[in-house]
């Protein structure tokens, strides 16, 4: 056996515990996309309509969205990266995406959710 079929054989796969879900809210608000992860490995960031907005190691704000931010929490075998908008516009109406890249054994998983924003 090789190291490789060791550890994939001890580790389970990164999987999603919680997947973003659709989203209606209304401008001016806030919005929390939920993404949880079991067995994470991989970087996760979020994608808005296929633009990287960041990584989970940058700090809580994402760099040229003061509004938006990534919320962790780990514990028990699970890490929570929701993403985070506050004062909600129209501008943020689009399709986010919670992404963990492979790592190792582990193989890429993505999901997607969409945040509809009601105009005042």
């Amino acid at each position: 056996l090789s190291l490789v079929q060791l550890i994939g054989g001890a580790a389970q796969q990164q999987k999603f515990k919680v997947k973003p879900t659709d989203l209606l809210v209304a401008e001016g608000s806030e919005a929390l996309l939920r993404c949880e992860i079991l067995h994470a490995a991989g970087a996760v960031q979020w994608t808005k309509d296929g633009e990287v907005l960041g990584y989970e190691e940058a700090t809580n704000s994402i760099t040229g969205y003061p509004r938006y931010s990534i919320q962790r929490e780990g514990g028990g075998g699970s890490s929570v990266y929701n993403l985070h908008i506050t004062n909600v516009t129209l501008g943020d109406d689009d399709q986010y995406e919670c992404q963990v890249h492979p790592f190792m054994h582990h193989k890429p998983i993505r999901a997607k959710a969409r945040l509809t924003v009601i105009g005042k």
